[in-house]
């Protein structure tokens, strides 16, 4: 799978700390304050506890 870059995608790239996949900030929330990995057999959650922000 290609690397995605912010710059790329218009976004925000989050990193899961569970299972390690990255993805758009919009993949992993639907109101825009609470975040949850997308992956379908991960349950992280929250950004700084499940989630982190990708430099």
């Amino acid at each position: 799978m290609p690397q995605l870059t912010a710059r790329a995608t218009g976004r925000d790239l989050l990193r899961c700390r569970r299972c390690g996949a990255e993805f758009p900030e919009g993949q992993a929330t639907e109101d825009g304050w609470h975040y949850s990995c997308p992956e379908e057999e991960c349950e992280a959650t929250g950004i700084g506890e499940g989630l982190k922000r990708v430099d």
